[in-house]
């Protein structure tokens, strides 16, 4: 009665967990970004200006393939037909707007070389250059001569450096030497939600398609976060779905040709469902945006999951007094399972935390209904087992128990040696933040394409100005100028982009107006003034500031809670450790490199979970003396060392470095492999035993092993690490009845 009223409940919260989901799937947002998928790399405000950075939300065309006039005509088409969420820049209206502004501000501006020519007294050298300047058939801004009579707001703007071989027009940017338009676009959405970002790349792409069908001739590439976030997410789904339902497809398969019946089937489809629906029940419970990878990685809970339902048809199909004696092993191997996996929690990595959820609710919903639904639904004797099968299992274990104790022990000990040995001698390791995502070669060669002829190739590192205000930002950058000036005289930088190149600082148009207020008294300008019989400007009374000024590179100034701070963007970046150290020198001037502080922070969590793995078969031999016995406990670590160093040798061999992700595994592949342990210690029939651990370590590499051909990087280093470790396992578990003292005969006959 007891036992019913906790199936009763344990169905009905099966229930509770399906209508959650279902209600909650359609309105969770799935997250795809790279960055939510790495570990926490910065100080807050270094994430406070990460999130607000909005250089994810442009995108950027290229066209080319055919001449001018044929390409404006598609740019004009492209543009005319509206996207939700996409906006087009107009680099003429903004360059327009930018010179009114200009103009307005008269006599605040001025370039370097007339600001250091003003504080010198080299007044006629400003005499020349204006009367140069008013020689020219050039334009020039309207009342010039009225407010700004030596034109250096005007010599200003025309030294600014252009944006790039690239004219700009009203609605793009064009090349008339390579025949070539470049658009930009700006996005209100967010790149990185899978569902609206989707839905505006299909669009975008659909007219895309559209137009080159129109113009065969015609050549596009692509550039911006949106194809490449699309593109991972696209691809973590089509590989959550392939690998987990052919995982699916060859498990069911296999327990068909291993039973001969249907029941098998519906019971580990049972087991499964309940498993993936606590898992996925319980990452949306705890994680507000879970990540889509940490989905990829959680179809290996097929793998795992069905071990218990093997485990458990094959003792509740000999009886209820042999499914109990099954049961404690069974929860044995849930344990060190469990805690294999508990150890990723305590990282400081959203990932893996969140696959650690996922497995630790998905497996202990396994556990739960095997040891609830397999009695009550699986009546004694009522499976065939395939004979053919079981005859080859009963072959197999006998060969095993007829193995000698002393050469499996002599031959354990020398093989975990070398394994260990060259483990230590061989192992590499590379932290590299760039093993989350790998986009497709001719995504990144479109990308390359764009970014070059726009000369756009800004460096992943950058410089970060922090202040009390944006003024005093401003202040910090052009005491920084010369710096920057001096690297790019030396050939270490190429160029830079920072906001006080297009906007001065109060107290620069402060000097710059009592400067010229001494020159307008000077003999030269007095008579310079004369000839143009101009009078002296008085001095103005406004200012350009970052509220009354309109410009795309406002975007590198950031408000944040205790500061304001400017990115400086950097180009060809080839600048020496220690000309670099002079930037510590400077208060509230940060060099940041976060690709490399990533991998810094990579390094430091492979080197906890290093010890975490240390730590988990140091508990794991505790465990087992208590459970099983001294010989037992050296045995299953002996089998334990050589399984997970195996694996990571031949993880290195294949991939000629090893990762963080194959430590990952190697926690996974000592949890798995202790549960074969656990069993082949057990009081149970070898046979039986072999035959449930045969079907499922070849689930478990079916799973893992096709994880191997995934096309991220650090997926693919976790499968493969997987399937070799649980291949080994299952090649040397069967030896433990030999080498270990178990609790009954070498048949386990109860």
């Amino acid at each position: 009665m007891r036992r019913n009223f906790t199936l009763i409940l344990w169905l009905a919260a099966v229930a509770l967990m399906l209508l959650y989901v279902l209600l909650q799937l359609p309105q969770r947002h799935w997250n795809s970004s790279i960055t939510a998928a790495m570990p926490g790399t910065t100080t807050p405000w270094q994430n406070q200006l990460m999130q607000q950075n909005s250089s994810s939300h442009h995108l950027s065309l290229l066209l080319t393939g055919q001449p001018l006039p044929q390409l404006r005509q598609a740019a004009v088409q492209l543009q005319q037909q509206t996207l939700p969420g996409l906006s087009w820049y107009q680099p003429g209206a903004l360059m327009q707007q930018l010179q009114q502004q200009y103009q307005q501000h008269q006599a605040l501006l001025a370039s370097p070389t007339a600001l250091t020519q003003l504080q010198s007294g080299q007044y006629q050298q400003l005499v020349d250059a204006a009367w140069q300047r008013l020689l020219s058939p050039a334009p020039m801004l309207a009342e010039a001569l009225q407010y700004d009579p030596l034109l250096l707001t005007q010599q200003y703007i025309e030294q600014q450096a252009p944006f790039s071989a690239l004219q700009p027009r009203q609605a793009w940017f064009e090349s008339n030497e390579s025949a070539a338009i470049l658009l930009h676009a700006s996005l209100s959405i967010d790149p990185f939600d899978r569902t609206d970002a989707g839905k505006l790349a299909a669009a975008l792409e659909h007219q895309l398609q559209q137009l080159q069908h129109q113009e065969p001739e015609l050549q596009l590439a692509r550039s911006g976060v949106l194809f490449h976030a699309v593109n991972a997410a696209d691809n973590a789904s089509f590989e959550m779905q392939f690998y987990g339902g052919l995982s699916l497809v060859a498990i069911l398969l296999l327990l068909g040709v291993s039973f001969y019946s249907i029941k098998p089937l519906l019971l580990a489809a049972v087991v499964l469902g309940c498993a993936t629906l606590s898992g996925l029940a319980a990452l949306l419970i705890l994680v507000p945006q879970p990540h889509v990878l940490a989905l990829v990685f959680a179809t290996t809970l097929i793998g795992i999951a069905i071990d218990y339902s093997f485990h458990g048809m094959l003792a509740a199909n000999k009886g209820q007094r042999y499914f109990l004696a099954m049961l404690p092993s069974l929860a044995l191997g849930l344990l060190t399972t469990l805690l294999g996996y508990l150890t990723l929690t305590v990282l400081p990595f959203a990932l893996l935390n969140q696959v650690a959820i996922f497995m630790c609710a998905g497996l202990t919903a396994a556990f739960i209904s095997v040891w609830l639904l397999f009695p009550y639904w699986l009546a004694p004797q009522s499976l065939h087992n395939n004979a053919s099968l079981l005859h080859c299992c009963e072959q197999i274990s006998g060969r095993y128990n007829n193995t000698s104790a002393l050469k499996v022990w002599s031959g354990a000990l020398v093989l975990a040696t070398l394994v260990c040995l060259l483990l230590l001698n061989q192992a590499r390791f590379v932290d590299d933040v760039r093993l989350f995502n790998q986009s497709p070669a001719s995504l990144l060669a479109q990308e390359q394409q764009v970014r070059s002829l726009g000369s756009q190739q800004w460096d992943s590192r950058f410089i970060v100005v922090l202040a009390d205000n944006a003024e005093q930002v401003l202040q910090q950058e052009q005491q920084l100028l010369p710096l920057l000036k001096h690297w790019q005289q030396r050939g270490w930088l190429k160029g830079w982009q920072a906001l006080s190149q297009q906007l001065p600082s109060v107290q620069l148009q402060d000097q710059l107006q009592q400067q010229l207020q001494l020159a307008y008294q000077s003999e030269p300008v007095q008579q310079y003034l004369s000839q143009l019989q101009l009078a002296a400007p008085a001095p103005r009374p406004e200012r350009l500031q970052p509220d009354n000024f309109n410009s795309v590179l406002l975007q590198q100034l950031f408000s944040l809670q205790q500061h304001s701070a400017s990115v400086i963007l950097l180009s060809g970046v080839n600048i020496p450790d220690t000309e670099r150290a002079q930037l510590n020198s400077m208060a509230q001037i940060h060099w940041l490199d976060p690709i490399a502080d990533t991998n810094q922070v990579l390094a430091q969590l492979r080197s906890q979970l290093s010890h975490w793995l240390l730590l988990a078969l140091a508990v794991t031999l505790l465990i087992l003396l208590w459970r099983r016995g001294i010989k037992a406990a050296c045995a299953i670590t002996l089998m334990l060392l050589i399984a997970v160093g195996g694996a990571l040798l031949l993880s290195q061999l294949l991939q000629q470095q090893l990762n963080i992700f194959n430590l990952v595994a190697a926690l996974l592949v000592l949890a798995l492999a202790l549960d074969y342990g656990v069993f082949f210690t057990a009081r149970l029939s070898s046979a039986d035993v072999y035959q449930a651990v045969l079907l499922s370590a070849v689930t478990s590499c079916l799973a893992f092993g096709l994880l191997s051909f995934s096309q991220t990087p650090a997926v693919a280093s976790f499968g493969f690490t997987v399937f070799c470790g649980v291949a080994l396992a299952a090649l040397l578990a069967p030896l433990l009845t030999v080498i270990s003292v178990k609790e009954s005969d070498k048949h386990g006959t109860l």
